[in-house]
């Protein structure tokens, strides 16, 4: 039964990785200020500061942003 409980828990640690890096890849690769516009308003949307601020990392990983 101990194995059982260590392998159902290292299946949620992976899923838990993957979904972080799916997030991660969003927050990179397509975030146009909907994230922050939750917080925002429509604000989020003119500033659009998580797109400033990994604007050089975008470019770097190969997706156009403009």
């Amino acid at each position: 039964m101990e194995a059982t409980i260590r392998t159902l828990g290292e299946e949620w640690v992976f899923a838990g990785l993957i979904s972080l890096g799916l997030f991660a890849l969003y927050v990179l690769a397509l975030d146009q200020g909907f994230l922050l516009s939750w917080l925002q308003g429509p604000a989020a949307f003119d500033m659009n500061l998580i797109h400033e601020a990994l604007h050089d990392a975008r470019h770097a990983a190969g997706f156009p942003c403009h």
